[in-house]
């Protein structure tokens, strides 16, 4: 028998309450950047996507499935449903590498991105601290909603701790600057095209002096420090404590924001926002 139990996931637990938040916007840029980095997701978006010609697509279309699977009626469905959406994708990439995208390793580093990414809304864009036991929960709740992708569990790391070392060694050995990753640096540092179509008309007439500075301060803010050294990705004193101020901002104002526009749409139950909890 695995190690790994089904887990229930409900509105007590701390995934639920934050993966399916708004917030996720501005960690998940970095999650992006360091999926293309890997070197089969960067292929395999590459060569089976229309990244390079509409980037936000992908954003679009992937991560409300993605939440799916913690949020449906049917999560394990919603799940199978995903991973079988990458079985065609494989092949080989610029440097004559094979690749497949439900690969172990490659598979899981993708998951573990949008699980660093809930962990990291938590830290940086939320009042709430979680200590050594908070974590560990959150982890193993994040290890449940990888198992509903009814792939193997081999490449799951056995606590948070080992997470973290495993996270910390992929950041540092495995993580490459591909053509994909390499045209998303280029965005967030001279961006010039049209903002995601989620953003209201309004930002994209009026707010581009505001919107573009904060794209790229959470593209390239929330990289971890090892990846911006290892690829010499500019940031600058200047552009950390801008970046910290941010983080306080989204705290303070996040009080005034109607409940009804925090969560994302596939991550409001059928019984509505008042089985949602309040997360702060």
């Amino acid at each position: 028998m695995s190690r790994w139990e089904v887990r229930p996931l409900g509105p007590a637990s701390l995934l639920w309450q934050y993966a399916g938040d708004r917030r996720m916007s501005f960690v998940g840029l970095s999650a992006g950047l360091l999926q293309l980095m890997h070197p089969a997701i960067g292929a395999g978006v590459a060569e089976h996507s229309a990244f390079f010609t509409e980037p936000w697509k992908r954003i679009e279309r992937s991560f409300p499935e993605i939440i799916g699977v913690i949020y449906d009626a049917d999560p394990e469905a919603t799940g199978r449903r995903v991973r079988n959406l990458h079985t065609h994708i494989e092949g080989v990439d610029h440097l004559g590498r094979q690749y497949r995208a439900l690969k172990p390793e490659t598979f899981w580093w993708a998951h573990a991105t949008f699980q660093w990414a809930v962990e990291t809304l938590i830290d940086r864009f939320t009042w709430r601290r979680l200590d050594a036991s908070a974590r560990q929960t959150l982890y193993l709740d994040g290890v449940e909603w990888y198992r509903r992708y009814g792939v193997t569990m081999r490449p799951v790391p056995s606590d948070h701790g080992a997470f973290v070392a495993a996270w910390q060694k992929t950041c540092s050995e495995t993580l490459e600057m591909t053509p994909a990753a390499d045209r998303a640096v280029d965005m967030a540092l001279h961006f010039s095209g049209a903002l995601p179509p989620s953003f209201p008309s309004w930002a994209a007439t009026f707010g581009r002096p505001v919107v573009i500075p904060v794209l790229r301060l959470c593209t390239i803010g929330g990289l971890p420090g090892v990846v911006r050294e290892r690829f010499g990705i500019p940031w600058s004193i200047e552009d950390e404590v801008r970046y910290r101020a941010l983080e306080v901002w989204v705290r303070e104002a996040w009080r005034f924001v109607p409940p009804s526009a925090r969560r994302n749409p596939r991550a409001v139950p059928a019984q509505g926002l008042s089985a949602v909890a309040e997360a702060g």
